[in-house]
């Protein structure tokens, strides 16, 4: 079901389940991602069971000016995970990317043990060396696999320009990183004229 607003009766469950799914350094502002549901901008989708708390939720980042589409966090409650419910969840998202008239792309940053699941629903894998940066830190990064989803889906490459533009947003709106972050420009040059896309 889609939450519209961060006064929702479904937030404080989405909350709880967020701030249990994944680590501080991985985690952007529940504030922020409020601001952002409210505005409009955030996709916000739980899943739930009759009167139970919220099973799982993926949030989409669909901004305006933008020809792509980012699967910001997707979870479900550790206890019913194994029962498919990450995948509903994915296809959900995936209808919600179909969905956005304007968005060619969808991109996800995946833990190399999460690279499978995605692959497993039409994602693909870009051949980059990617590290982001951790959320309240100054220095901190952790590798990633950044994966991709174009609605033609039989792309062999990307023109690194377009993926420099999309970590340059990533970093300095998602992570909230300044342009002249080490981190940012040693991922900008980390990428080639010409990403493979496996």
């Amino acid at each position: 079901m889609p939450v519209h607003c961060s006064k929702s009766p479904e937030w404080p469950a989405f909350a709880t389940l967020y701030q249990h799914a994944f680590p501080f350094w991985e985690r952007e502002p529940l504030p922020r991602i409020a601001a952002r549901i409210d505005s409009g901008r955030y996709r916000l989708t739980v899943l739930r069971f009759a009167d139970e708390p919220v099973a799982g939720f993926h949030l989409l980042d669909r901004v305006a000016v933008l020809d792509y589409a980012v699967l910001t966090f997707l979870a479900v409650h550790q206890a019913l995970r194994g029962r498919g419910l990450g995948r509903r969840l994915l296809r959900d998202a995936l209808c919600g990317f179909h969905a956005e008239p304007d968005a060619a792309w969808l991109f996800v940053e995946a833990e190399a043990e999460r690279v499978p699941f995605y692959l497993g629903q039409g994602f693909r894998q870009l051949a980059l060396d990617y590290r982001v940066p951790h959320f309240g830190s100054l220095t901190a990064t952790q590798p990633m696999m950044l994966l991709t989803l174009h609605r033609s889906d039989r792309v062999g490459s990307i023109a690194g320009e377009l993926i420099r533009r999309v970590i340059e947003h990533l970093f300095s709106d998602g992570y909230q990183v300044r342009p002249d972050d080490p981190r940012l420009v040693r991922q900008l040059q980390r990428v080639p004229d010409l990403v493979g896309v496996l």
